[in-house]
């Protein structure tokens, strides 16, 4: 009995091959980056680094179909940032009143075959933290009438030093499957393990997401300098405080043989 029962089970699984092999394939997004690690160097002046894939088993007919959409997300680690309102003080501008977010990237950038919210929904966006405006910084207190005014704050600060970039048109497809996108990374990029994070949506809904990593270190005797700052912040004060006194030790003795 037990032969005949794996005889079955044998034929059953030929006779079923045949019509799970005709399914047609779920599209899936593969990318990755032009680099993986960008080295940090005093003639440093920014870089631009190309993000590129493929869609499998695509769906579209044609090249200039449109069918899929791609949203290209490039995001370096979170750390805390504090922003503060300047206020007149006898006619002197000082800092005032204060926000701490607890979770600022250092950098962000999204790209996209066209606008966010021609994509999607705005509720799929805010679900995915895709898009400047749905970046969660933490901190948010409920009723801060000046929530809204310090977060913008900080997106036009970083916008402005081209560490937040938003690029409707950033993503172009090549052929029925092939995109690219290339994002600049400026002169004062932060070091760390960013992410770049790579989104399929057809017809509004997500498909696939796919994601790679790209390491931004310093080297040499920027990174030494870099590491005593930030993990030995008294040892550099310190050495700072002694160069800057034998610095005026040496002028004056220069400007006295005069």
């Amino acid at each position: 009995m037990r032969p005949a029962l794996r005889l079955a089970a044998i034929l059953l699984a030929l006779a079923s091959a045949p019509a799970y092999a005709a399914k047609p394939g779920q599209e899936e997004v593969q990318s990755d980056i032009s680099m993986r690690e960008i080295s940090i160097q005093s003639n440093f002046t920014g870089i631009e680094i190309l993000i590129f894939g493929s869609v499998d088993f695509s769906h579209a007919p044609a090249p200039d179909e449109g069918v899929y959409d791609v949203i290209v997300v490039i995001r370096a680690p979170d750390q805390p940032l504090v922003a503060r309102r300047k206020v007149r003080v006898a006619g002197i501008w000082v800092n005032g009143p204060g926000k701490t977010y607890p979770t600022v990237p250092e950098f962000y950038a999204v790209l996209a075959t066209r606008p966010l919210r021609a994509i999607t929904s705005e509720e799929t966006l805010r679900t995915l933290g895709i898009g400047l405006g749905n970046l969660d910084f933490g901190g948010r207190t409920e009723g801060d009438l000046d929530e809204q005014t310090f977060r913008s704050a900080v997106i036009r600060l970083k916008e402005q030093q081209g560490l937040f970039q938003d690029i409707d048109d950033g993503v172009s497809f090549i052929g029925r499957s092939l995109f690219r996108a290339t994002v600049d990374l400026p002169v004062n990029v932060p070091i760390g393990r960013y992410t770049a994070a790579v989104y399929l949506f057809r017809d509004g809904t997500l498909v696939s997401k796919n994601e790679s990593t790209l390491e931004v270190n310093k080297v040499g005797f920027e990174r030494l300098i870099y590491l005593l700052a930030f993990r030995h912040p008294f040892l550099y004060g310190l050495l700072a405080v002694v160069m800057a006194v034998l610095a005026g030790l040496i002028g004056w003795v220069v400007f006295r043989r005069e």
